[in-house]
């Protein structure tokens, strides 16, 4: 766009010493929604016995008459995305697809879509569930949910490449195990909540989340006064000590790295020794917390490529409370599945770096079976 300037603006006179600028500007085209008209046909087949219909490939539904009129396939999958992993709710989904594209749709028309294509997406969801169980390292936790207003819980189970959300009424070991299997033989990121600690997983492998600890001695650290202050600060020297050696790890031999290891975890048997007598019950408790997660402290650096963190798991459930903030949860036990399918659907193409409009289309445009979305068929190995 030439934008000449013949005179001053200001007054009118003639300008000296001329020079010419360059701005781009980028903006969004207006955009207005394309409408397909579908004329298909229908015969009766007397070899099958009964009546069969064409179908075009960009079809969602074939229904005519009152019903024939249907969203598209890609307005439905930004709507699903919007809801199920940025956290929008139906009503402002609606006015945002008509404000934005001229698209004049219900919530309650969002929410019964989203509902068929989260069926249609159970083959995908239990596809994930079977490979994050043959996971190298699964970070999980939890928070509260409703449904039908009654108390439940979201859980997430993630890995590098792979993400499962599921909602139970259940806070309990039951959960994690019915997600990740009897059998799972990696390495279990978690919190010290007591579900972790539960028989059914007393030998799996696991690491305590050092970030909970750190901020927990940090807090300990700015309300104790005199000696008690000593304790919590020799415990969060230890702990950053490990932090240090994971991180020099490439760097040292085999034999020098297992020898500073040996030596970290002395320093740490003798902070929170059973034998040793504490003047301060908050010190006391939390060396007794330690000590019973002791063997899950320091997996990370005998394992490796397991963070010391569950920062994972936590940064999975952001978008689950930004949803609870702003869509109330879910009113029905179909509602709360239909977000677990698509959540965990749509967090898993982000990690993968994939497309989820033309993914989520192809879902909802598929004849049969949905495609694969972890093609070709890998595992998580994180």
């Amino acid at each position: 766009m030439e934008v000449p300037l013949a005179a001053c603006p200001e007054c009118g006179g003639p300008l000296q010493d001329r020079a010419s600028h360059e701005q781009v500007q980028v903006d969004l085209p207006e955009v207005k929604p394309v409408i397909t008209r579908f004329r298909t046909e229908s015969g009766y087949c007397p070899r099958c016995r009964k009546r069969v219909r064409s179908r075009y490939p960009q079809q969602v539904s074939s229904a005519t008459g009152a019903a024939g009129v249907s969203v598209g396939p890609r307005a439905k999958a930004l709507a699903a995305d919007l809801k199920h992993r940025l956290g929008v709710p139906y009503r402002k989904i609606a006015e945002l697809l008509e404000m934005a594209f001229g698209l004049k749709v219900t919530a309650g028309g969002l929410c019964q879509a989203d509902e068929r294509l989260a069926e249609k997406a159970e083959p995908i969801y239990e596809e994930l569930v079977e490979a994050i169980r043959s996971s190298a390292a699964v970070h999980a936790d939890e928070t509260g949910w409703r449904v039908g207003g009654l108390s439940a819980w979201l859980w997430v189970f993630t890995g590098q490449r792979i993400t499962v959300y599921t909602i139970d009424e259940r806070r309990s070991h039951e959960v994690v195990v019915e997600v990740l299997g009897r059998r799972f033989a990696g390495v279990l990121v978690a919190d010290c909540f007591r579900a972790y600690d539960a028989q059914a997983l007393a030998e799996w492998l696991q690491q305590k989340c050092f970030a909970h600890f750190l901020r927990e001695l940090a807090k300990l650290r700015r309300e104790k006064t005199r000696g008690a202050v000593r304790f919590p600060r020799e415990l969060a020297q230890v702990l950053r000590e490990a932090l240090a050696l994971r991180d020099e790890r490439p760097q040292l031999e085999a034999a020098a790295f297992a020898a500073r290891v040996q030596q970290l975890e002395a320093k740490l048997d003798a902070l929170i020794a059973e034998g040793r007598r504490f003047t301060d019950r908050d010190n006391e408790r939390f060396a007794k917390r330690l000590r019973k997660q002791r063997r899950h402290l320091l997996t990370f650096l005998r394992v490796e490529g397991v963070e010391a963190t569950n920062n994972r798991a936590e940064r999975a459930l952001r978008p689950a409370v930004i949803v609870r903030k702003t869509g109330g949860c879910n009113k029905t036990p179909r509602g709360a599945r239909t977000h677990a399918v698509l959540a965990s659907v749509l967090a898993t193409l982000k990690q993968q770096g994939r497309g989820a409009l033309d993914y989520l289309t192809s879902v909802l445009t598929a004849p049969g079976e949905p495609p694969k979305l972890l093609s070709p068929p890998v595992f998580d190995t994180s």
